[in-house]
């Protein structure tokens, strides 16, 4: 009796270490996660599916890595407490690191925030002995090299964009030459400021830039007011000469017509035209006056007075 009981302990003993040793190796995949599998150090599976999965216990190990989440590298400044909804998050700001030289020469501190996640975990676990600290190094020296590139105005305002796309492609670049199996999702310039040294001659300079601005606008307001105004006033002389050139052209035609016909009637009868013509232009030289006409041997010719005879009253027939 006595060696059964032992049997049916050792037994008993064993199903439960087998049991321990088979419970042990389950785990869980999250949706999101990648798990690798070694096997004495050797990579010999990766699981990407959510769910439960085993691995062999003790010769085997599980790395698990989260291959959504999007993680932070910080340049120029530390976040020292993420804060609330009751508190403000808290920064250190002026880390040594933040200090750079722009392409004009210029000193500023610039605070840069590089996004990443993880996009494929064997290459992230199994390319780089320390992932995290090459990319710290690649993105410092990228981001000084970029901003070197690129002169204050460009790195202030005018080409901020451009100039953290160029850091996000050039990091991304080196990232797969290394093969760190991490994708850069996001580059930001938090802040670029100059040197509290030199920050009132850049507030002047800022100044400086904003009223140039200002002045540019109202040169442009006034442009867009006075030209359409301009081109008004001209459209209105063209259309006034084109008035004045048709009624000129119409009284020539008129008064070529009326020569031709004078000159026809000149034609028929010559002496008689140009007595006539003679004594219609002294009627209009010298209206409201009496004439007379003289011979050429200065002799007051006998005409009847008609200018009188039109002044007499006119008697009526009987």
């Amino acid at each position: 009796m006595e060696r059964k009981f032992i049997k049916s302990i050792c037994g008993g003993v064993i199903v439960l270490l087998v049991a321990i040793f088979v419970l042990s190796g389950i785990f869980t995949v999250k949706t999101g996660d990648e798990a690798v599998v070694l096997r004495f150090g050797k990579h010999v599976s990766t699981h990407v599916n959510a769910g439960l999965k085993w691995h062999i216990p003790i010769i085997e190990k599980v790395y698990k890595v989260n291959i959504s989440e999007v993680k932070r590298l910080e340049f120029g400044f530390r976040t020292t407490s993420e804060g609330n909804s009751k508190e403000k998050p808290q920064f250190q700001d002026k880390v040594a690191e933040s200090l750079m030289l722009t392409g004009d020469e210029n000193l500023v501190n610039a605070e840069t925030i590089v996004q990443y996640k993880i996009k494929n975990a064997e290459d992230f676990y199994f390319n780089v002995d320390d992932p995290i600290g090459t990319l710290t190094i690649i993105s410092e020296s990228i981001i000084r090299r970029c901003i070197a590139n690129h002169p204050l105005d460009e790195v202030l305002t005018d080409n901020k964009f451009g100039v953290q796309q160029e850091i996000k492609d050039d990091l991304q670049q080196i990232a797969d030459k290394y093969k760190l199996g991490i994708a850069i999702t996001a580059i930001q310039l938090q802040d670029v400021n100059p040197p509290k040294e030199v920050d009132a001659a850049f507030k002047d300079v800022a100044s400086a830039r904003e009223d140039k601005t200002s002045y540019i606008n109202e040169a442009n307001s006034y442009k867009n007011e006075i030209i359409p105004k301009a081109r008004g006033n001209a459209a209105e002389m063209i259309n006034k000469s084109e008035a004045y050139r048709e009624e000129r052209m119409e009284e020539a035609k008129g008064d070529a017509s009326n020569f031709t016909q004078i000159l026809e009637k000149y034609k028929q009868g010559k002496t008689v035209t140009r007595t006539r013509m003679y004594l219609e232009t002294l009627e209009e030289v010298l209206p409201n006056i009496d004439k007379y006409i003289m011979s050429e041997k200065g002799d007051t010719l006998k005409l009847l007075p008609l200018n009188e005879a039109a002044t007499l009253p006119v008697k009526e027939a009987k």
